[in-house]
C-alpha cells in the first residue's frame, strides 16, 4: 500500500493526493479500489472509533482519492458502492450517481480536480448529480459549480441548500465570510427564502446572528423582501417555523421604512390566537406607530381581537400606549370601543389594568361606563374605574357584588352545552343575502387554509352545494388568489390543501374529482417530466400526483369532495350528512335524521362514508324524543343501525355492507362491552370491533438488539403526508384504518372519530427515549393539546399516549400529559390501565425514572398525589421480577414509604 497516499489522505492534504493517485500504476490502483470497500476504511485511521460521525473530512478525504484514480463515472460509482461510509453509503446502492465528494465544503479542492486532464470527467457527475439529486449538493460545491458555468441557476436548489449549510452555532462568521464574497445572492437568493423554507432547518447555525452580522457590513443593497418574511407568518405553519421567521426578521433589523409596507399583515397577526407572533408583531408595529402613513383605525380594530389572547400582557400594554398616543392627538370617537377594551381587564397585570382604567375614564368617561366596567369587577386588581359623578367610587371594587357570576367557558363535548348551529346550515335567503353568503364562502375559504378543522373546511364544502345555484359570473377569478396560494404550497405535506386544490379545480373545470390512473409514477419519472412540459402542464401532470398522496392519508375527505363536486354536476342539492353542526365537529341527532328522511324522500341512498363519519360525530347522549320518533320512520337498510344508536332498540342485525357502520357506533355507544356478535364476520380481526380497544407492548428481540413496540399492527411506509399505516379498512376508524397523517392535521383527523381517539393516538407514540426529532416531538404534543382543548377523553389504549407523553423527554409534552391525568382524575376516571402501564415500563428500565420523579415532586392535590403512590406501589412489585433493578430505583422507592 502506498504510504504516501495514505499519509496524504490522513493530512487532507488535496494537492499531493491528486499528484500522488495520478501517478500511480494501474497494479496500485486496482489495489486501492480493491482494498477500501466495506468496512476498512478504518484502517487508514486506526485511532479513530468506528462511531466516528459520518460524513466528516475523513470519508472526504478517501473518497477525493477515489476520484483521482478512477478514470471515469461508472468506474467511480462501482467503487464508491462498496465504500463503508454508513449513512452515505447506504444510498449509493439506490442512487447511481451519488458522488460523496460533492458533499462535502470542499468546493476548491474539486474545482481544482475538475481542471487537470484527470478530472474533467466529473463535469459530467456534477451536473448528473445537480440533475438527479441536487439536494446532496453542498451550497459550497453547488456555488462553485455555478461560477465554473457548469451548473445552471436554480431559485428553489439554491434557497434551499443555502439553509443547509453545515456549521455549527459558533461558526456564523464564515458563513458571512462565505456569502460576502458572493454579494450576489443578497439579490438573487436570500430574498426568496420564503417561497421555499416552510420547515425547520437541520442545521444548528444560528441565521439570526448571520443576518446581525451581514447587516453591519451593508451587505444588502434592498431589503424590501423583508415583507416576504413578514407575510409567511400568516401561513398554518408549525410553531418553530414561525418563530424562526420571527428571529430571521429581527436579525434583518428592518427600518420603520423597511416595516412599514407590512402593517396591515402585522395587525392581521393580532387576530391569530398565537402569543408569540402577537409579541413580536407587536414590538413591530410599535416601532411603525409613529409614522404619517400607520393606519390608526386599522390597527385599533385588530388590536381589539387579542383582547382575550392569554399570556400577551406586556404587548396589550405596548399596544394600549398605541392608542393613548393618538387620542392624546384626536379623541377617539367610536363609544362602543369602551366595551372591548374593559375585556383587558379579565388580564391580571396591574400595569396593564391601571393603563386601560386610564383611558377609559380619560377618553370615555360618562354615562354608562360603570355598567361597562361592573362585568369585570371580580377580576380588577384595581380601584374600579369609574368616575366619582357616576355616583360610585373606588369602593365599587371590594364592596358591591354583582347580581351574577361571570359564565366559565367550558370544553365542547357531548356532555357539555353546545356552540350555535353552524352558519352554513342556514343559508340566507334573498337576493342581497346570497351575495353576502358568497363573500362569506371566500373568507370561510382563508381560514380552511389557516386553520384545516372540520368547522372550516367541511362547512366550505357543504356551502358549495348550498350555493351552487348562485355562483357569480366572477366565480373563477375569486377563487383564482386561493388556488394560486394552494398550488405553491402543494408540495409542503398538508393533505387537506392538496385536497382543497382538487375539489376548487374540479369545480372550476366543471369536471369530476378523479384520479389519473397514470399518477402513481416515481418522484424520478416526475423529474424527467419537468424538463419536457411547461410549467403550465408540469403543475396538471403533478397534481394528481399529491392528490394521491393526499387521498390515502385522508380518504373520507377526498370522497366528500368527490360527492361535493358530483352533487353540482347533477344539480343535487342534498345536505352531506357529515358536516358539523355544533362546534368544533359534533353533529346533532335529530339534524341527522332529518337529513335522511330528506334522502329517503328523494329516493337516493347516502353515501356509507358520509353516514359514519357523520355518526361517529353524533351527540348521542342525549337525544330528544323528537328525534328518536323521527327515526322510527327511516326506511333504508341503516334504519336499524341508526335506531339502535340513539336507543330505539337494542337488537344488533349485522349485514356485510354495513358492517363498518355497525362497528362504529356499538363501540362509541358502549366502549367497555364485548361484542361477540361480530365473532363470525369478516372483522373479527380488526382491533376494536370485537374487543376494546386494547394492545400489547413491551420489549422485543430484533436482529440481536432488543427494542420497545406497540402492538398495533402498523408499518413505517415513510411516503409524503404521513409515517405510519396498517392493513384495516379506513371505515374503521375506531382501528384507525389506513394511514396516519402528520401530527399538524391531527384537528382534522380526530374530528372522524371524536369519540374513540386511542387508535388514533396510539400512531403518535414516540418510542424514542432519546434523541426525538422534530416530528416525535410534534407527535408526541399537538395531538394532546388538541384533546386538552376540546376536552377529549381516552378509554383504552389511548392512555398508552397519555403515559408516554408524561415520561416523554420535552418538558412540554410532560405538562400536557400532566395536565390531562389531572382533569381525569378530576373526573373520577378509571387510571388503573395507565397505572400498571407506568409501572411497567418504569419496572422493565424502558423510560427514565427522573421524569416520572418530577411528576411525583410536583405541588400536586391529595388525589393526584395518590394516584402517583398507587403506580410507585405497582412499580415495586413489578421490579420484583426483573433481573436488574432500573436506575434511580432507590430514589422511587422511596416514594413508596
Amino acid at each position: 500500500m502506498n504510504k504516501e497516499l495514505i499519509s496524504a489522505i490522513r493530512e487532507e492534504n488535496w494537492a499531493e493526493i491528486r499528484r500522488i493517485a495520478f501517478a500511480l500504476p494501474e497494479e496500485e490502483k486496482a489495489f486501492f479500489k480493491d482494498k477500501f470497500t466495506y468496512h476498512n476504511v478504518q484502517e487508514i485511521y486506526p485511532e479513530t472509533p468506528k462511531t466516528h460521525r459520518y460524513g466528516a473530512n475523513k470519508e472526504f478525504a478517501v473518497s477525493y482519492a477515489m476520484m483521482c484514480i478512477c478514470t471515469n463515472l461508472k468506474e467511480l460509482a462501482e467503487v464508491e458502492n462498496r465504500l463503508d461510509f454508513g449513512f452515505y453509503g447506504r444510498r449509493y446502492y439506490q442512487q447511481k450517481y451519488l458522488f460523496l465528494f460533492l458533499i462535502s465544503q470542499q468546493a476548491q479542492a474539486f474545482i481544482d480536480f475538475l481542471h487537470t486532464p484527470q478530472g474533467a470527467y466529473m463535469a459530467e457527475g456534477a451536473q448528473k448529480m445537480y440533475i438527479e439529486y441536487p439536494n446532496y449538493l453542498s451550497f459550497e460545491m453547488l456555488l462553485a459549480l455555478y461560477k465554473e458555468g457548469l451548473l445552471p441557476f436554480n431559485e428553489e436548489i439554491f434557497v434551499k441548500r443555502m439553509y443547509a449549510m453545515e456549521y455549527h452555532r459558533t461558526q456564523e462568521e464564515l458563513v458571512v465570510q462565505l456569502l460576502s464574497q458572493n454579494p450576489e445572492l443578497a439579490t438573487r437568493v436570500i430574498p426568496h427564502t420564503a417561497k421555499y423554507i416552510d420547515y425547520t432547518l437541520g442545521s444548528n447555525l444560528e441565521w439570526k446572528k448571520v443576518f446581525t452580522l451581514l447587516c453591519k457590513k451593508n451587505y444588502f443593497p434592498d431589503k424590501s423582501f423583508i415583507t416576504s418574511f413578514v407575510e409567511v407568518l400568516l401561513n398554518p405553519w408549525k410553531k418553530n417555523v414561525l418563530d424562526m421567521y420571527c428571529r430571521w426578521i429581527e436579525g434583518l433589523a428592518p427600518t420603520e421604512k423597511e416595516l412599514l409596507p407590512s402593517q396591515h399583515t402585522l395587525f392581521a397577526l393580532l387576530t391569530l390566537d398565537k402569543s408569540s407572533l402577537i409579541n413580536f408583531a407587536m414590538k413591530c408595529i410599535a416601532q411603525i406607530s409613529t409614522h404619517p402613513a400607520f393606519d390608526f383605525q386599522a390597527f385599533a380594530d385588530n388590536f381589539a381581537l387579542c383582547f382575550t389572547v392569554p399570556k400577551i400582557a406586556k404587548s396589550q400594554l405596548i399596544g394600549v400606549e398605541i392608542l393613548e398616543k393618538y387620542y392624546q392627538k384626536q379623541a377617539p370617537t367610536n363609544r362602543d370601543y369602551r366595551e372591548q377594551l374593559a375585556v383587558l381587564f379579565t388580564v391580571p397585570d396591574t400595569k396593564l389594568q391601571e393603563k386601560v382604567a386610564s383611558l377609559l375614564t380619560t377618553y370615555f368617561s360618562g354615562e354608562g361606563l360603570a355598567e361597562v366596567v361592573a362585568p369585570y369587577q371580580d377580576y380588577l386588581k384595581i380601584p374600579t374605574p369609574v368616575p366619582p359623578s357616576e355616583g360610585r367610587g373606588a369602593s365599587l371594587n371590594s364592596t358591591q357584588e354583582t347580581a351574577t357570576t361571570p359564565p366559565t367557558l367550558s370544553p365542547y363535548s357531548e356532555e357539555k352545552e353546545v356552540a350555535t348551529t353552524l352558519l352554513a346550515l342556514c343559508p340566507p335567503s334573498g337576493k342581497s343575502a346570497r351575495a353576502e353568503y358568497v363573500e362569506g364562502m371566500l373568507f370561510l375559504l382563508g381560514d380552511c387554509l389557516r386553520e384545516p378543522a372540520a368547522h372550516t373546511i367541511d362547512v366550505f364544502l357543504e356551502g358549495l352545494i348550498t350555493l351552487q345555484d348562485d355562483f357569480p359570473a366572477d366565480w373563477a377569478k375569486s377563487l383564482s388568489p386561493y388556488i394560486k396560494q394552494l398550488t405553491k404550497r402543494k408540495g409542503n405535506e398538508i393533505p387537506t390543501d392538496t385536497i382543497l386544490l382538487g375539489v376548487l379545480c374540479a369545480l372550476i373545470d366543471q369536471r369530476p374529482l378523479t384520479l389519473d390512473p397514470k399518477c402513481s409514477y416515481t418522484w424520478e419519472e416526475m423529474n424527467q417530466k419537468r424538463k419536457k412540459l411547461s410549467e403550465k402542464e408540469f403543475e396538471t401532470y403533478t397534481r394528481d400526483y399529491y392528490l394521491d398522496k393526499a387521498r390515502q392519508v385522508l380518504p373520507f375527505l377526498f370522497r366528500k369532495g368527490q360527492m361535493v363536486i358530483d352533487a353540482i354536476l347533477e344539480h343535487c342539492h342534498l345536505p352531506l350528512l357529515s358536516t358539523p353542526t355544533h362546534l368544533p365537529f359534533y353533529i346533532e341527532a335529530e339534524v341527522l335524521v332529518d337529513k335522511l328522511l330528506q334522502y329517503e324522500a328523494q329516493s337516493k341512498a347516502p353515501d356509507l362514508d358520509d353516514l359514519i363519519v357523520a355518526c361517529n360525530r353524533l351527540l348521542f347522549k342525549e337525544v330528544s324524543a323528537a328525534a328518536k320518533e323521527k327515526a322510527k320512520q327511516l326506511k333504508g337498510d341503516y334504519a336499524k343501525a341508526i335506531q339502535y344508536y340513539l336507543g330505539i332498540t337494542d337488537d344488533i342485525q349485522l349485514t356485510e355492507e354495513l358492517l363498518p357502520l355497525w362497528a362504529q357506533i356499538t363501540r362509541i355507544k358502549y366502549p367497555d362491552r364485548e361484542f361477540p356478535e361480530f365473532a363470525t364476520t369478516s372483522a373479527k380481526d380488526i382491533l376494536g370491533v370485537v374487543k376494546p380497544y386494547l394492545i400489547d407492548y413491551g420489549w422485543q428481540e430484533d436482529d440481536g438488539h432488543k427494542e420497545f413496540t406497540f402492538g398495533h399492527h402498523t408499518k413505517w411506509v415513510g411516503i409524503s403526508y404521513t409515517d405510519l399505516k396498517n392493513a384495516f379498512p379506513y371505515r374503521y376508524y375506531n382501528a384507525n384504518g389506513g394511514c396516519s397523517p402528520i401530527s399538524t392535521i391531527f384537528e382534522y383527523k380526530l374530528s372522524l372519530n371524536p369519540h374513540y381517539p386511542d387508535a388514533m393516538l396510539c400512531d403518535y407514540i414516540s418510542t424514542w427515549v432519546t434523541g426525538n426529532e422534530v416530528r416525535e416531538v410534534r407527535n408526541m404534543s399537538l395531538p394532546l393539546e388538541v384533546l386538552l382543548h376540546y376536552d377529549i377523553r381516552v378509554r383504552h389504549s389511548g392512555w398508552l399516549y397519555i403515559g408516554t407523553a408524561l415520561l416523554f423527554e420535552k418538558r412540554p409534552s410532560r405538562d400536557l400529559a400532566y395536565e390531562y391525568i389531572c382533569q381525569a382524575i378530576a373526573h373520577g376516571e378509571d387510571l388503573s390501565y395507565l397505572k400498571t402501564y407506568l409501572a411497567q415500563v418504569l419496572a422493565w428500565d424502558y423510560l427514565p425514572i427522573p421524569r416520572f420523579i418530577e411528576f411525583l415532586d410536583r405541588p400536586n392535590p391529595p388525589a393526584v398525589k395518590a394516584f402517583g403512590k398507587e403506580v410507585v406501589a405497582l412499580y415495586l412489585e413489578e421490579v420484583k421480577k426483573q433481573e436488574k433493578l432500573p436506575r434511580y430505583h432507590k430514589k422511587l422507592a422511596a416514594f413508596g414509604d
